[in-house]
């Protein structure tokens, strides 16, 4: 089992964005009947949350089917899953979290993912502590990749941060980094899993088909 921690400042977040998840279900219309909440973000690309009720019990192997490649464990703790781990589908990043059970997935898997997709409302970038994935694109959209291991950092191609670590405000080829954000804005959860995904442009915010199209893929 994995264990997801929240800082103090995050737990207040995880538990407002709870009640608005809760509160956007029974509020929210929209042609996408899985959509339950936008906002977030850039208005013109608001964080797009789905809650897709299924009887389905997925496994890691289902979610390689539709052709995601995980690559490493997450590195917070995330109580109740049985995976936690990131990789790449369509050339984007996603984080996976499944739980044994839907209920699990849509209790504690809606607060995990709302947290690891959190925005400061002031300046939409990532929160200080709490958040396991961090991208960082530059001005000139040019981006510089430091993936977050427990070993020793290795360079992949785009910039993922460690928010916990001494120079984490550093990119490989690149210096300083003024454009903290969190790497997934969108997220799916569908049966027992949740899915957390990299926006679709090289602007961190933009929806993600993969969060989109995910019930499709995993029910076709």
């Amino acid at each position: 089992m994995v264990r997801f921690q929240l800082f103090p400042g995050v737990k207040v977040i995880a538990t407002m964005a709870l009640l608005i998840v809760v509160a956007a279900v029974a509020a929210c219309g929209s042609d996408d009947s899985s959509v339950v909440a936008g906002g977030g973000g850039d208005p013109e690309n608001p964080k797009i949350i789905r809650i897709v009720e299924s009887t389905s019990v997925f496994t890691e192997d289902n979610v390689r089917a539709i052709g995601w490649k995980p690559q490493r464990d997450l590195l917070i703790d995330y109580p109740g899953t049985t995976v936690a781990k990131w990789g790449f589908l369509n050339t984007k990043e996603v984080g996976v979290l499944i739980y044994a059970t839907a209920e699990e997935a849509k209790t504690l898997g809606v607060a995990a993912a709302d947290v690891q997709t959190f925005r400061r409302p002031e300046d939409g970038h990532a929160p200080d502590e709490g958040i396991d994935r961090i991208s960082c694109r530059q001005a000139a959209g040019q981006s510089a990749v430091k993936a977050i291991t427990r070993d020793l950092p290795k360079v992949f191609s785009a910039s993922y941060l460690d928010p916990g670590s001494a120079d984490s405000e550093k990119v490989e080829g690149q210096g300083y980094c003024p454009n903290r954000f969190p790497t997934y804005n969108d997220y799916t959860v569908i049966g027992n899993l949740v899915m957390m995904c990299e926006g679709d442009g090289r602007n961190l915010i933009e929806p993600s088909t993969n969060c989109k199209e995910l019930e499709k893929w995993l029910t076709q």
